[in-house]
């Protein structure tokens, strides 16, 4: 009997690790219209990009632009871009996502799996999010946010702004062969990356005027050539999961960005100046300034 069980058994493991999953606490993600910001004072955007581990950078980046006052308002996030980005748009500052970054465990986002499409499930990065968000979806987080995401039967990009944030983080993430694709209402959905890793354009339309994009991949992205400003911190080489670096890759986003200030500052300043009503005053230091 146990010679005939063995098979069968090896049967349906899979089966159900390929099972999607549903969560109805909280309603699928979704693309809404993009409705453009409008707003009085220049509308600064921090686009977050793919680059597994290596992300740790942008807590590093996020901790520069804090202590020098300049605070986005719209947040977008592609692959492991987005999950700091989710975690920002949703009211946590620099210290609190240095903390995270920190105390983070690998079993804490990485779910390992014998069975399935790849190695890692991904849910363990979906409920790390959303517990960390306390289960606030897209539109109820602090800042304006976006994320993205590529649909793998077409591979083409699905910008997700609106429902489950975790979900939605996960599937920019799911790296292929590496993470099992996501399943959302009826379509499967892979890592952001493979469509824009720096998803510049995506800002734009949510009406950034100022865009501070943020590339840590090895091979670089055309579209952070689009940001008014792109930090490109140089990163230690590590393993998309390899969170050993840590450390060091904070630090080189702190580097880069400080680097990249007076940029950023002399761009917020044209913005300013292009908004302002003629004879109103100059502004002459931007540094106390939360924008």
């Amino acid at each position: 009997m146990l010679r005939f069980l063995l098979p069968l058994f090896a049967l349906l493991l899979p089966a159900c690790a390929l099972a999607p999953h549903e969560y109805p606490e909280l309603a699928p993600p979704r693309a809404v219209e993009i409705m453009p910001i409008r707003s009085d004072r220049p509308v600064v955007a921090l686009v977050l990009g793919a680059g597994g581990a290596r992300g740790f950078a942008h807590v590093g980046v996020i901790k520069v632009l804090e202590a020098e006052g300049i605070r986005p308002t719209v947040v977008v996030g592609s692959s492991s871009g987005s999950v700091v980005a989710a975690l920002y748009a949703g009211g946590y500052n620099a210290a609190a996502l240095e903390d995270l970054a920190l105390r983070l465990e690998d079993r804490d986002v990485i779910d390992f799996t014998l069975f399935g499409p790849g190695r890692v499930e991904g849910e363990a990065l979906q409920d790390y999010v959303n517990k960390a968000l306390r289960n606030r979806p897209i539109e109820a987080l602090e800042r304006p946010f976006a994320v993205i995401a590529t649909e793998r039967a077409t591979n083409r990009m699905t910008i997700f702004n609106s429902g489950n944030t975790g979900l939605a983080v996960r599937a920019s993430s799911s790296i292929p062969n590496l993470f099992w694709p996501v399943i959302i209402a009826g379509t499967e959905y892979v890592d952001g990356g493979l469509t824009s890793r720096v998803p510049v354009p995506v800002a734009r339309r949510m009406g950034a005027q100022v865009v501070i994009a943020v590339d840590v991949s090895w091979r670089g992205s055309r579209d952070v050539d689009a940001a008014d400003v792109a930090i490109r911190p140089t990163t230690p080489r590590t393993r998309t999961l390899d969170f050993s670096a840590r450390l060091e890759s904070i630090a080189a986003g702190e580097t880069a960005a400080r680097a990249a200030l007076p940029e950023i500052r002399a761009r917020i300043a044209q913005a300013e100046r292009g908004q302002r009503p003629r004879g109103s005053l100059a502004v002459t230091s931007l540094v106390t300034r939360d924008w």
